[in-house]
């Protein structure tokens, strides 16, 4: 792999700079990697969890290929070479043509912005954390990106620190956007993932996060195994669930699905939770996000009358409704496709 990203990169091939040559390549070899591996494992970008770091790799290794002159065959090449030397230990990355796809929808999705950043980064003549911010979010480049692309003088106050301080500010300005819009007196319930203005609005978003439950875990049992969450989104209006699935669903799929919440629902179940060591409740095979960051304890919610005959289990910090009957009835909105490989689903919940 690094003797073909040198024979494809007639911009590094020019460099005086031997040390600096090989740092580069090896940093191109191994984004290259790890990219190809977890869109192999199901992950796809996104700006959370392994999907954001799956973002960073693609990426770098988009503003390498534009700075270095580098082939655009540089991934595909790559993927070849990894299927070829790897693909008997690991089947996986022999998915060539789903790894290509979702690599060439980040890259038309981000090339020009990239391109544009890197043009934008050589206007200045200094760089503090402010500017490094603006570059980040119009741009799209990382603090890394800017100190590595960026002449040596023009980054040497910017330091991380600062940076992290910025990023935290504009998180708060957000939050506060947020609040006002969810009644300007702040949120009963913001975790990322749900979010309530007021107590009817909770109770709202209690029933549609398990309901969300529910989804995933039918779309398992009518899909198969293929389906793995990559987020969701709660809000008393509705809930989004993003999952990787290679194709649109059928009507009559979307109609399987939708029952079977419906009779789990029916069936009034009760939901319960235990707190378990993260590697047994990985081995009772209780749902979570890919790669996550998780604690050695977790918290583990199960629909049914005992753990091990649930409808579902995952990993999940609550809130939930006591029983299903409390839920409603549950209907699918919207079934889209919001990048290779990845589906979204848009559910509401209304009364009997």
């Amino acid at each position: 792999l690094i003797s073909e990203i040198y024979a494809l990169a007639p911009g590094l091939r020019a460099f005086h700079d031997l040390e600096r040559k090989k740092r580069i390549i090896r940093v191109l070899a191994d984004h290259l990697r790890g990219s190809i591996f977890l869109i192999a494992d199901g992950v796809r970008p996104s700006n959370k969890e392994a999907g954001y770091v799956l973002r960073r790799l693609l990426r770098r290794v988009l503003a390498y290929q534009i700075v270095y002159e580098i082939d655009s065959s540089l991934f595909e090449k790559a993927a070849k070479i990894i299927k070829e030397k790897l693909g008997e230990f690991y089947p996986e990355v022999s998915k060539t043509k789903e790894i290509l796809e979702t690599f060439n929808l980040e890259r038309d999705k981000f090339q020009k912005a990239i391109a544009a950043g890197l043009r934008e980064l050589k206007k200045y003549k200094d760089i503090g954390s402010k500017e490094a911010f603006y570059l980040y979010e119009t741009f799209g480049l990382s603090f890394e990106l800017i100190k590595e692309m960026a002449a040596p003088d023009v980054v040497k106050s910017l330091n991380r620190e600062d940076f992290e301080k910025e990023f935290k500010k504009h998180q708060e300005t957000s939050r506060a956007g947020m609040e006002k819009k969810f009644g300007g007196h702040g949120l009963l319930l913001d975790n990322g993932e749900l979010k309530a203005g007021n107590e009817e609005e909770l109770k709202k978003v209690l029933k549609l996060h398990t309901a969300t439950h529910l989804l995933q875990a039918a779309l398992r049992k009518i899909l198969g195994s293929e389906v793995k969450q990559m987020g969701s989104d709660i809000t008393a209006e509705r809930t989004r669930f993003d999952f990787t699935f290679s194709r649109k669903l059928t009507a009559e799929e979307i109609k399987k699905v939708e029952d079977l919440v419906n009779e789990t629902i029916a069936k009034d179940l009760p939901v319960g939770f235990v707190e378990l060591p993260k590697s047994e409740a990985e081995k009772i095979g209780a749902l979570h996000f890919f790669k996550a960051k998780y604690p050695e304890k977790v918290k583990v919610y199960y629909i049914g009358h005992s753990l091990e005959g649930a409808f579902s289990k995952e990993f999940c910090g609550g809130p939930h409704v006591n029983r299903l009957l409390e839920i409603g009835r549950f209907k699918i909105a919207k079934e889209e496709s919001i990048s290779a490989g990845v589906r979204r689903i848009r559910g509401i919940v209304t009364g009997y």
